[in-house]
């Protein structure tokens, strides 16, 4: 008898991972990715990397420790380091997130395949999902989780009916690697497997299904370290329940860089309910002997998971242990846990239409995609050439008067000086995950920090006096004309370049202060 996970046609299998190298393609299109904290996480890869070359480096070793415990976020930040030994550290940035496009597509393809093998089309859904705005936000280890997420549960089904060691051994090491990626994904990874479990108990497997139980229980250590050292304090929604329903259907979580996207949500809203429609047709259609209403079938439980992240997403708090945007990140799981069920059992005539038309709406993606990615990446090519003339060594304090150019909804600026950190070895006071408590890379204790409460969102109240300690150089961009700070930093501060609305600012090594307030 066929493989029935080979019973998708071919040529869909082949164009469906033609598509996928595809998607990388807006990566390799700039010198700098335009997302909000990628260069920061690129930055922090490369004092991993270097950490031990004092000679070239002194100041990462000196303001920074290396926090080697296992916390999530991990992942992204060891790839880069790794691959950083075998090339530049822009480059390593690129691999890292092509390898996450295509781990994120093949995760969509494996689970769709796991779940209905002889109907794996609508994995096309997929396409409109790697570039989300949670991507974009530059959040590479949360987008990666959730690529692993899908192969945890893809993985656990097809290999459900068989917990033995191989099984144990492989959903381990999978829920460890969704583990050091993110928490998020991870819990949700464990709550998911804990909802199909339930949903396929059955009285005559029950005792193969318990064996379960004892080969997870390598998984439970580790989140409840992470709350006990984190805590697991909760941050309250803001949003009213419109705006959340509003925000999952259709799904604003695509929405990055102009209101054109909208309308593509819409139309992704639009054929998810379509397939969602067609297929709950065919299933009251199909009747068992003897009953008037179908018997529900394994792959149901995935509609049963839809609705318990759907809820999720209603009811979870805002934040949770310094993690935030947590609603945010639940709207993706919903519409990526629904591809799976999804079985119109189309002709092959209205299949090979489906195919087309969803692979021409991600072509079409693919087009706006390289379109914006150029814009904001020369802006952002614009941005770092400002810091050109920086001395190396250094320890800089970008202050950023306009976070929006051609994208109205997307901040590429906030911690762009990272790409130019990285290359000079500058100490980067905006390197803002270097003072939180779940990263690799953390400042120092004994670290004297400049006072930068609300500077980051006024720039123009920088205490520049009492901050010349600490500040060797102030990078300004797109600073108003009549901007007080201006006056402020010219008392202690010389300007030795402005390019395309940046202005470097160094401190005068050899004078005297003079007096004056801040």
């Amino acid at each position: 008898m066929p493989n029935p996970h080979r019973a998708d046609d071919a040529w869909i299998r082949r164009l469906f991972f033609t598509l996928a190298v595809l998607y990388v393609l807006p990566f390799w299109t700039v010198r700098y990715l335009p997302t909000t904290d990628g260069p920061c996480h690129t930055y922090n890869a490369w004092v991993l990397r270097q950490y031990g070359n004092v000679q070239q480096y002194p100041l990462f070793h000196q303001y920074y420790e290396i926090h080697a415990l296992p916390y999530p976020n991990w992942t992204g930040h060891a790839v880069m380091a790794l691959l950083m030994f075998a090339v530049p550290p822009l480059s390593a940035e690129k691999l890292l997130v092509s390898g996450y496009v295509l781990l994120f597509l093949a995760g969509a393809w494996y689970l769709a395949g796991s779940v209905r093998p002889g109907e794996r089309w609508p994995a096309f859904l997929a396409f409109f999902f790697p570039y989300n705005q949670l991507f974009q936000f530059g959040f590479y280890n949360f987008s990666i989780s959730l690529a692993v997420y899908l192969f945890v549960l893809g993985f656990w089904w097809r290999h459900r009916e068989r917990p033995d060691l191989r099984f144990a051994v492989g959903i381990n090491l999978l829920l460890w690697l969704c583990w050091f990626s993110h928490v998020l994904s991870f819990c949700l990874a464990l709550l998911s497997i804990a909802v199909l479990w339930l949903a396929t108990l059955r009285r005559a497997t029950w005792r193969r299904h318990l064996l379960h139980l004892p080969i997870l229980i390598p998984q439970i250590p580790l989140p409840l370290w992470f709350f006990r050292t984190q805590g697991s304090e909760t941050e309250p929604v803001t949003r009213t329940f419109t705006e959340l329903r509003e925000y999952l259907w259709p799904p604003h979580v695509l929405f990055s860089f102009s209101r054109s996207q909208l309308r593509l949500a819409e139309w992704v809203a639009a054929a998810f309910l379509l397939l969602f429609l067609l297929t709950l047709w065919r299933e009251t259609l199909r009747r068992d002997e003897g009953r008037r209403w179908p018997v529900p079938r394994d792959a149901d439980a995935f509609l049963l998971l839809v609705v318990f992240t759907v809820l999720l997403f209603f009811f979870a708090p805002e934040g949770m242990s310094g993690g935030t945007m947590l609603t945010n990140r639940l709207s993706l799981y919903p519409y990526l846990l629904l591809i799976p069920w999804l079985s119109p059992r189309l002709g092959s005539r209205w299949k090979t239409a489906g195919v087309a038309v969803l692979s021409l709406g991600a072509l079409v993606n693919l087009g706006y995609l390289v379109h914006w990615y150029r814009l904001l990446g020369e802006e952002m090519r614009q941005f770092v050439a400002g810091l050109d003339p920086v001395r190396p060594g250094s320890r800089v304090l970008p202050l950023v008067f306009q976070r929006r150019l051609a994208a109205g909804y997307t901040d590429v600026f906030g911690h762009a000086t990272g790409y130019a950190a990285l290359e000079k070895g500058l100490i980067d006071w905006n390197n803002y995950e270097a003072t939180m408590t779940y990263f690799p890379v953390r400042f120092r204790p004994d670290v004297q920090f400049p006072q930068l409460e609300g500077v980051e969102f006024n720039p123009g109240t920088l205490r520049v006096r009492a901050n010349r300690p600490q500040v060797d150089a102030v990078y300004t961009w797109q600073m108003p004309e009549g901007e007080r700070l201006r006056f402020r930093l010219a008392r202690d501060y010389d300007e030795v370049a402005e390019k395309d609305g940046g202005e470097l600012y160094e401190r005068r090594p050899h004078r005297q202060a003079a007096r004056g307030g801040s």
